[in-house]
């Protein structure tokens, strides 16, 4: 009997991978961006647009050598156009951008270079769009972008994180749309916050 209480009691203090959370308000707000303006947040994107994803989604390597772009789906002209975009209101909106790493997927860090000018490639970031619960090595990537959620950026800059769809998910958001982004806040004693959702279009001035 103790031994089943001790399961129950186990079970129901877990936090399972895929755990939903409240609709997340979308878009810049004036407060937000004040916010952003400071420093402190970190920001979870999606790379750009790519052509017909759905279909070349077989195209891609479960473990993309670096620089070898020919056997992946890439960043389309459009998608290209929309990083420099993005980047430019960053620019306008006086967003302070410090560390910006990126999935080694050449969409990824191409657009991180588009928007941004700069990257780093980081593998803890690479999402494969799998089930975490039915694919470990996956869990073990939500896992690692979770803690990464925790780290506070360098000060008075926010951290920048080319990813993938998934991301998304893995903060409870849902799935993003190329270009779109979820901002997070490390709350300094180990844990985060979903602040915000973001089209790449909604980087504007209130």
């Amino acid at each position: 009997m103790r031994r089943f209480a001790f399961i129950v009691l186990v079970c129901a203090l877990a936090i399972p991978l895929a755990a939903k959370a409240e609709k997340p308000p979308q878009g810049i707000t004036a407060p937000l961006l004040a916010r952003l303006q400071q420093g402190g947040l970190l920001i979870f994107f999606r790379h750009g647009l790519t052509p017909n994803y759905k279909d070349a989604i077989d195209r891609d390597p479960d473990d993309p050598l670096p620089g070898n772009c020919s056997h992946q789906r890439n960043l389309s002209a459009e998608g290209i156009e929309q990083m420099q975009k993005m980047g430019e209101s960053f620019r306008e909106l006086e967003i302070p951008i410090g560390i910006v790493r990126a999935s080694p997927m050449c969409r990824s860090y191409d657009s991180a270079w588009y928007a941004f000018g700069r990257y780093e490639r980081d593998r803890n970031i690479l999402l494969h769009g799998t089930n975490p619960e039915k694919d470990p090595p996956e869990a073990k990537i939500w896992k690692n972008i979770r803690n990464i959620a925790k780290i506070p950026p360098l000060p008075m800059t926010n951290s920048i994180f080319m990813s993938h769809g998934t991301v998304g998910e893995v903060f409870g958001a849902g799935y993003l749309q190329e270009g779109e982004a979820v901002i997070i806040e490390p709350d300094g004693k180990g844990g985060w916050s979903l602040v915000a959702r973001v089209t790449s279009e909604e980087w504007r001035k209130p």
